[in-house]
């Protein structure tokens, strides 16, 4: 009677409530959950760190529940230890409280459960504790631990039916995360035969089609991703089953006109509303395959048109027109795309970094291009007589104004309009003319692009920063206080001759003659930034574009324009290493003999005449950087005597190098270290001077702002500078701090927005919390007690995310949130300030 009892409330009171809190928990997640769709898709479906906090109160209800099912069901004998044998489902509470860890993202609480039923009981649950364990290990990083796990479940001639037909998807698992990729999809053919949920056999064939896809095997891939439709899961899975199927049809096969006609009769359906970016996309990438470059642009144009609620589509069409351009040579055209590109490619985007590379390389490639058109402007208008010039501006200040007032006109429309205006730098205006009245866009004020481009570096520099006077300044009273004096002294002095005064107006032209080359130093100053401009350009084109043609064509024009520039030599090298690569010898020949015969001394020259010219460079750097190492490492083991000898011998046995400044330096500091502060400090002030380029010189810098504060204690900042007198040790029990400013309102509603937040997200963590004054003009609410730091860190993380406890009245900005051992609390409250403990805080948690 007594098992009897224990064992059906166990299951019915306890079990079966918490197993209910998890369907409700995963149905949740299920419906939640945003497939990345250019990954494969997972094989289980496991909340995000920024998306698992809203399941926590399913599963801390399920492990509330199942954990007084156990304090309360569990059969012991007379010596109070269990009798593992007696209770049929205290295993299987484990089981949801080691479930419930996992889905939390709490894998190593996760784990103990798992383990704790494995070794403690014999029943046939351990098998389900296994294949949550495998899955916990796999979740972090852990593969090979879960491989011996997964064999045995294999070999298990007793393994139950339920557990057999839930291994292939947990083997496919495992297999992809090993990268073996054609044994997992075997593994996946064998999970679908098992008749999984409609959802999981949908989402199992989309894995299929996307390896299929990776392999090449577009046929195969086409018929997995049909088998999706098939299932009919949710809508967001067959769309974009449909969108990958319609980009592997094979433009041979005939098939492309009837589907083209499917995807635009999809863009006229109500329900593809949020959808027509990717619509437009893939008929964008179908264009492509026809080798029907405007319709692919008009179409790739039209998916960033509609691109409302998707920034990473609206990123990758822009990259599809940046990848156009740039196949075209159009490299300004293409650096303006892969600029907005980034702009809203997420970071995690699996191309990203080869992505971000060329965007930096047409980025510098533009600014060479703009830096040469700007100059010509400006050296074409200098050129000019004063009356042209003046009548030439006069008309750009006119056009401005007029374009200005035309886009003002544009935005009030667009605003009444309740609409967002769209961008799209394909489009320019045919009004615009160049400085000379020909081919549009040539004017560098007049061009779309270039300004664009003006805009973003503006940007990149200063930042977003109101248009107002004085917006460089940092400290703008200084500006509105000498503006106030001048106003007032203008006052005055009308005042004291009785009349008003005419203030002298400003010449309107003035402003864009300062920029001018009006000169011969300053055309001279223009000219040399052209020179490099031209020179670093046509580098570019060749040896990050591999573009010959464009870097022949540059280096000839930068020589024809000027021919005695500075980079002649090199620029002749060049030419000539490009034409051997090409196979065109009579050109080679023509650019070896030009540098032989004008720079015969040269680096170049040496390069040609001597083929081991360069291997015989290198090996004498890499003896200089031998010895370097060794230096380094006698300084390094407190032999500084040594350190001393052998820097001073470098200086005379390589002469100047690429580690002089190292050597210098290691000189330096060993002599600091043999003969004092004031020694080192002139030596390290030696090391500034003869090498203040060098890659050392930010280090120099730091040991001499130590030697000043030394020396100068008074001015080494501020009085509650802080001192390291904290102890670390982050696996103590912990505090959260909250401190703001002391408002009773404010005070009040976060405290309440606390206590539900707690409630809902940590309601089996029994935390607590207290508030207090915090000096003269703050309030600190600690929030206690947490395990050890992690688990701070992660409530900060929690609650800094959740927009019900920071909204209205309850402002972020104005919070302070840390964590701090129990121990070093009253040590911090001691002091009542911030910056006490702050410096510590950031050095050791953040």
């Amino acid at each position: 009677m007594h098992r009897g009892y224990h064992n059906l409330t166990a299951r019915y009171n306890g079990y079966y409530y918490a197993t209910e809190s998890i369907k409700e928990a995963e149905l949740k997640i299920r419906s939640s959950y945003k497939y990345d769709y250019d990954r494969l898709l997972p094989v289980f479906l496991i909340p995000s760190n920024e998306t698992a906090k809203s399941t926590f109160p399913e599963f801390d209800k399920a492990i509330k529940k199942s954990s007084n099912c156990i304090q309360r069901h569990t059969i012991k004998d007379k010596k109070g230890n269990e009798i593992p044998t007696a209770g049929k489902w205290i295993d299987n509470n484990w089981n949801v409280i080691g479930i419930s860890h996992y889905y939390k993202r709490e894998f190593f609480s996760g784990i103990e459960a798992f383990e704790y039923v494995i070794r403690t009981y014999k029943s046939t649950d351990k098998y389900k504790s296994m294949y949550w364990l495998a899955r916990s290990y796999m979740e972090i990083g852990s593969v090979t631990q879960a491989e011996p796990i997964i064999s045995l479940l294999k070999e298990d001639k007793k393994l139950p039916k339920k557990s057999k037909k839930l291994l292939p998807a947990l083997r496919a698992d495992y297999l992809i995360r090993r990268g073996l990729f054609a044994e997992a999809e075997q593994e996946l053919i064998k999970a679908i035969k098992n008749k999984p949920s409609r959802k999981d056999k949908a989402r199992f064939s989309f894995i299929l089609a996307q390896m299929s896809e990776q392999q090449n095997n577009k046929k195969r891939a086409i018929q997995y991703y049909q088998k999706v439709i098939d299932a009919k899961p949710e809508y967001d899975l067959v769309f974009h089953a449909k969108m990958k199927r319609a980009r592997l049809f094979d433009s041979k096969s005939g098939n492309l006109t009837k589907l083209k006609k499917e995807l635009m009769a999809m863009t006229r359906d109500i329900k593809n509303k949020e959808y027509l970016d990717e619509i437009y996309y893939t008929l964008g990438e179908i264009h492509e395959k026809e080798k029907n470059e405007i319709q692919a642009i008009n179409s790739y144009n039209l998916s960033i048109r509609n691109s409302t609620q998707n920034p990473k589509q609206k990123a990758l069409s822009y990259l599809k027109l940046g990848e156009i351009y740039f196949e075209d040579a159009q490299y300004v055209k293409s650096g303006a795309y892969y600029d907005s590109t980034m702009i809203t490619l997420p970071k995690d985007y699996f191309d990203y970094d080869n992505i971000s590379k060329r965007k930096q390389v047409l980025e510098t490639l533009v600014g060479y291009i703009l830096t040469i058109q700007r100059e010509d402007s400006l050296q074409k208008v200098a050129a000019m007589t004063e009356k042209d010039r003046t009548v030439f501006i006069e008309k750009m200040i006119k056009k401005l104004k007029e374009d200005e007032e035309k886009k003002k006109e544009e935005l009030e429309a667009l605003q009444n309009q309740n609409s967002n205006p769209n961008y799209n730098p394909n489009n320019s205006n045919p009004n615009l003319l160049n400085m000379t009245g020909g081919t549009k866009g040539d004017w560098y004020f007049y061009n779309q692009t270039t300004l664009s481009f003006g805009v973003n570096d503006f940007v990149k520099k200063w930042g977003s920063r109101k248009l107002e006077d004085n917006w460089r300044r940092s400290q703008k009273a200084i500006a509105i206080e000498e503006s106030t004096s001048t106003t007032t002294k203008d006052s005055l002095a009308s005042n004291s001759n009785g009349k008003n005064s005419d203030t002298k107006k400003t010449d309107p032209i003035e402003p864009y003659l300062k920029g001018l080359p009006l000169n011969d130093s300053l055309i001279k100053i223009s000219d040399t930034k052209i020179i490099d401009a031209y020179y670093n350009l046509a580098s570019t084109y060749k040896d990050d574009l591999n573009n010959n043609k464009k870097s022949i064509f540059t280096f000839e024009e930068l020589n024809n324009r000027y021919p005695n520039h500075k980079y002649r030599a090199s620029t002749y090298y060049k030419l000539n290493r490009i034409y051997v690569s090409t196979k065109n010898q009579s050109k080679a020949d023509e650019y070896k003999n030009k540098l032989l015969n004008e720079f015969p001394n040269s680096e170049y020259a040496q390069l040609i005449n001597n083929p081991n010219y360069a291997v015989d460079k290198k090996s004498q750097k890499g003896e200089v950087e031998l010895f370097y190492t060794e230096t380094y490492e006698v300084f390094s083991s407190n032999q500084y005597q040594l350190a001393y000898s052998k820097s001073t011998e470098a200086e005379t046995k390589f002469g100047k190098n690429d580690f002089s400044g190292k050597f210098a330096y290691i000189k330096a500091m060993s002599i600091g270290k043999l003969k004092g502060i004031d020694s080192l400090e002139l030596a390290l002030k030696q090391v500034q001077v003869l090498y203040p380029k060098d890659a050392v010189i930010p280090q120099v810098q730091s040991v001499l702002e130590v030697i000043y504060n030394i020396k100068h204690p008074s001015e080494s900042g501020n009085p509650m500078q802080y001192v390291d007198t904290f102890l670390l040790d982050l696996n103590v029990p912990h505090i959260v701090m909250a401190i703001y400013p002391d408002d009773a309102t404010m005070s009040e509603l976060f405290k309440n927005s606390l206590s539900d937040f707690n409630t809902d997200f940590y309601g089996i963590s029994d935390l607590t919390f207290t508030s207090s004054l915090f000096g003269s003009s703050s309030q600190i609410v600690t929030i206690k007690s947490f395990k050890n730091a992690e688990e701070a860190l992660k409530y900060i993380k929690n609650l800094s995310a959740d927009t019900k406890v920071f909204s209205g009245k309850v402002k972020k900005e104005q919070f302070t949130l840390m964590a701090i051992a129990t121990d070093n609390f009253p040590r911090f409250f001691k002091k009542k300030s911030i910056d006490y403990y702050k410096p510590f805080y950031d050095d050791h948690y953040k």
